[in-house]
């Protein structure tokens, strides 16, 4: 009697995946048979499909991440891509953008004359961009393809930046540093690009690191667009509060370094003016931008605020720098010689000692504390 051979569990022309998972890929699409059932199929060029299934069969535990990519002949990476893919928005996830430009170009030849026209009686950019509807971006690429010559003197105009001013600016404050070199002395161009590239101050960074210049310079690239120049407008009243000057007068043993003094009291000022008043605050704020107001290539990191915040308060001179700036205020308002200003501060105690207890009002119920009587 002839015994009969089992039967395959899987077609013979199937490619193993695993133990439990085999799969066909062919012309017409693919097919993925678990345990000899028929679980997934796909026509040709459904992508969709076939990722669809590769994520399915590491979920289901047919076959590992590993083999999955093997057979599916991508990384594994891109497999776990997949998974999250599907997990966030569904099938629809797994449908591969299209590449290259979205669609077609609104800046057709006659769109493109169209502008020049407008530009030529004299029409802003952005009116320009309104009354074509596209937006101001497209304005200037479009006059730039008509006139590639003139575009350069066109965004100067737009922008409104004068060409003819020095690029550096003499800091706050009575710090020699704050005086620019011959060699920081940069020339505006005829042409001002949108957002300059800081000035490279390498060659100071390397020359403050071996003690050979006192500090850096500030220096300002003309630009058409810089964010955070709004801080900016605080440096009138930065000045008029004395601050900077008689922190000159208070630490004059200040050390050399790439940032001055002037240039951290600045930095301190601006980052609170932005909301964040703490050293770690830096963190959060791009330092590219910052040191774009400050006149540098970027704003110290937080260990070099701490460490020049130690200096000045290990020199124990803060008494000295407040006594100075109130002698400032009241030499320029003698009128307000006899106005004194009495006010009562409560400083909750973290210590161990044991303190009589008084109300805290930021916690609103009694604890140990501290009464202070200010008077200015």
């Amino acid at each position: 009697m002839t015994t009969q051979q089992p039967l395959p569990l899987i077609p013979a022309e199937a490619t193993e995946i695993s133990a439990a998972a085999a799969m066909i890929e062919d012309a017409e699409g693919g097919r993925v048979y678990v345990h000899g059932n028929l679980c997934f199929a796909w026509n040709a060029g459904d992508t969709a499909g076939r990722r669809f299934a590769a994520v399915s069969l590491m979920r289901t535990k047919a076959a590992t991440q590993t083999q999955v990519a093997a057979a599916f002949e991508a990384s594994p990476l891109t497999v776990w891509r997949w998974d999250q893919a599907l997990s966030a928005a569904g099938v629809s996830a797994l449908v591969p953008q299209r590449t290259g430009p979205r669609r077609a170009s609104k800046l057709t030849p006659e769109l493109v004359s169209s502008i020049a026209a407008l530009r030529a009686q004299g029409l802003s950019l952005r009116a320009i961009g309104q009354r074509v509807a596209v937006s101001e971006a497209s304005v200037r690429r479009a006059l730039s393809q008509d006139s590639p010559t003139g575009t350069d003197t066109e965004v100067e105009a737009e922008v409104g930046v004068d060409t003819d001013c020095p690029a550096t600016f003499s800091g706050a404050g009575s710090d020699p540093c704050g005086q620019a070199t011959p060699a920081s002395v940069m020339a505006c161009g005829d042409a001002v690009t949108v957002l300059a590239d800081p000035v490279d101050r390498s060659g100071e960074r390397v020359l403050a690191a071996f003690g050979m210049i006192p500090c850096a310079a500030p220096v300002f690239t003309g630009c058409g667009r810089a964010p955070l120049a709004g801080l900016l407008l605080a440096v009138p009243a930065l000045v008029a509060t004395g601050l900077i000057e008689c922190a000159h007068q208070a630490y004059p043993d200040f050390p050399n370094g790439f940032y001055s003094l002037d240039t951290m009291l600045c930095e301190a000022v601006f980052r609170a003016l932005l909301g964040e008043a703490r050293a770690e605050g830096s963190t959060r704020i791009d330092p590219v931008a910052l040191g774009r107001v400050l006149g540098l290539d970027r704003a110290p990191e937080v260990k070099t605020i701490r460490r020049k915040i130690s200096h000045l308060a290990q020199a124990g001179k803060a008494g000295q720098w407040i006594t100075a700036m109130a002698a400032g205020h009241l030499a320029a308002r003698p009128e307000q010689a006899a106005v004194f200003y009495v006010d009562g501060h409560v400083r909750a105690y973290q210590g161990t000692r044991k303190i009589a207890k008084t109300h805290v009002p930021r916690l609103k119920f009694p604890a140990p504390a501290t009464l202070e009587t200010w008077v200015t």
